[in-house]
Order: structure tokens, then C-alpha cells, then sequence
């Protein structure tokens, strides 16, 4: 498969199928915490990065296999989905083909925009990224291209909650020393009582960030924002091995193999195990929790090796 992954363990889908709409690291942000690494095309034109036909004669393929099963289709992957020109055909192509749910992973840096929002109409469930509501702690921590500012970022995800019958699942994640101080809560608190997301999903560092600026916060912390925002939010937990199919077992099961053998970038293992770099980093989430893989860092690169 060129443009689907998976599906692989989500910490909020279950099951998710994922679908790579741009390629690797295509992105309008160079977020300091991405997992994936720095973004190597900074930019927030749309355009058909991959082809429209090939991306839904994918998935009707996938979804030919009777035995074939997920609990969410996920816009994701490599880079921010929303740049995808023919993200509305995608959209309706997928509702076409399957009645699972569709869900949009999104930095929210496009929402601004009424063709995309118009485009997004169809998904069940949107989980848009607002990690600060400050001019200062958006550029140090997103490091959006210059035409984005937080003030359109929130412009945007307020015309979404306007516009949009589905879920809004709102992502925040904490960086300690840039989001996490008094005065962005403040800032982000204000922000989300406009935007009214149905849940704010607390999140912080878990793995190697694209900068070693990006550190997590506490627990703590998480907690008392969370009782701070109330029953809307959570803390977003960890996914076990343990609720992977016998396919996702053999993929966990190569990643192993591969490590036992010699120390390997993400980069490494997908092109080894024929996998995207997002679908490789769920795996070792879940290895690292289970003590399976260790990190290593050799000339400010990330390696990791078995445990």
C-alpha cells in the first residue's frame, strides 16, 4: 500500500486505519515535538501531493477483504492532511466506501479557510491541534510558515464549531517552559471556551521530539489542567499491545527482529518493514512502555535498540 497504514494502535481510535494524503514531513508547521522529525517542506500550499484515484482505489481494495476490520478510517500520517487539494473528493470517496467512522488529524493551521472546512462537512470526528493561544508561544513551539498566525488558527476553529455537526476533539500539548505557564492557560482557557471542542485532550513529550527544546511536562500538571477545564478533559492514555490482531503482532513482531539485529532510525525501520514513519513510532510507543526497545542518541540522531 502506497497511501494507507496500518491500521495501527491509536491512544484515542482504537484501531485506526490511517491515510497519507501528503508525503513525508509535507507540513505548514515545524513543530518542536513532532515525532516524525523536522519538516523538510515548510509550506502551506494545497495541491495534490498524491494522487486522488490511487488513494481511493486503495482503500476500496482494503475494504474488498472481507476479513479485513478497524474502528476509525484517520486523515494523517506523514504530514498535515488538510494541504491535500482534493481532500473533499477524498472525503466523500471514503463515506462512499465504508460506513466506518472518519476521523481528521489536523495542526488547525488551514480550518481558516472555507474550502477546507467545507471539505471536512462529512467526518464524524476532527481532532484539531491549538498547543498555545499566544502569539509568542505559537512561533516558538509550532513554528508555523509565516502566512499562519494563532489569531487564524482560532478564527478557524471557531468557524469550524459553527459550521460542523460532528465531534471536535481538541488537542493540547504541553511543552515544559513554553505552554505551560499561567498566562497561556489563561490564553488557552479563553480560546477554548469559544471554541466549545465536545473534549480537550491533554497531551504532553512522550517520545524523542524533531528539537531536544521539547521537554514534558509533569503528570501533575496534566492533572490539574484538566480539573482546571473540567469533564471535557482527559489525559490521553497509552495503548497496549495486548488489543493488536494477530497482523499487528507480526508488524510488532518485525520491529523486534529488526532491533535484535542492529540499532535503527524510524527512518530505518520503515523502509525496512515496509511501513510509514507514523506507523512505525505507534509500535515503538508501545514497545518503550513494555520495556521492549530502548532509545540511544549518537551524533543528535535518535536510534533505538532492543531491551
Amino acid at each position: 500500500m502506497k497511501y494507507l497504514f496500518g491500521p495501527v494502535p491509536s491512544r484515542r481510535l482504537g484501531l485506526s486505519l490511517g491515510v497519507d494524503l501528503v508525503p513525508y514531513k509535507v507540513c505548514s508547521f515545524d513543530c518542536l515535538y513532532c515525532e516524525l522529525g523536522r519538516t523538510t517542506s515548510h509550506t502551506s500550499e494545497r495541491r495534490e501531493y498524491v494522487p486522488t484515484r490511487g488513494v481511493l482505489d486503495e482503500l476500496r481494495s482494503c475494504f474488498g477483504d472481507s476479513g479485513f476490520s478497524c474502528d476509525y478510517v484517520t486523515l494523517s500520517g506523514s504530514g498535515e492532511p488538510t494541504l491535500h487539494s482534493g481532500l473533499a473528493d477524498i472525503v466523500a470517496g471514503i463515506k462512499e466506501i465504508t460506513s466506518r467512522p472518519l476521523a481528521l488529524l489536523t495542526n488547525s493551521s488551514l480550518l481558516n479557510d472555507p474550502e477546507v472546512r467545507r471539505a471536512v462537512q462529512p467526518v464524524d470526528v476532527i481532532l484539531p491541534s491549538l498547543d498555545a493561544a499566544t502569539p509568542k508561544a505559537f512561533q516558538r513551539l509550532n513554528r508555523p510558515v509565516d502566512s499562519v498566525r494563532i489569531e487564524s488558527i482560532i478564527s478557524g476553529l471557531l468557524a469550524l464549531r459553527e459550521e460542523f455537526s460532528g465531534k471536535i476533539w481538541l488537542e493540547i500539548l504541553f511543552c515544559r517552559g513554553i505552554n505551560d505557564s499561567d498566562a497561556e492557560i489563561e490564553a488557552l482557557t479563553k480560546a477554548i471556551e469559544d471554541v466549545r471542542p465536545d473534549k480537550i485532550q491533554l497531551n504532553t513529550v512522550v517520545r524523542p521530539g524533531a528539537y531536544r527544546e521539547a521537554q514534558s511536562v509533569s503528570l501533575d500538571f496534566l492533572q490539574q489542567v484538566q480539573r482546571r477545564w473540567g469533564e471535557r478533559a482527559e489525559i490521553i492514555a497509552p495503548f497496549s499491545s495486548s488489543q493488536l490482531n494477530h497482523g499487528q503482532q507480526d508488524s510488532l513482531q518485525q520491529i523486534i527482529d529488526l532491533l535484535q539485529r542492529r540499532p535503527c532510525t524510524v527512518q530505518d525501520m520503515a523502509a525496512s518493514c515496509a511501513m510509514v514513519p507514523a506507523e512505525v513510532v505507534k509500535f515503538l510507543d508501545l514497545l518503550k512502555k513494555e520495556g521492549k526497545v530502548k532509545e540511544s542518541i549518537h551524533e543528535g540522531e535518535t536510534f533505538f535498540v532492543a531491551g
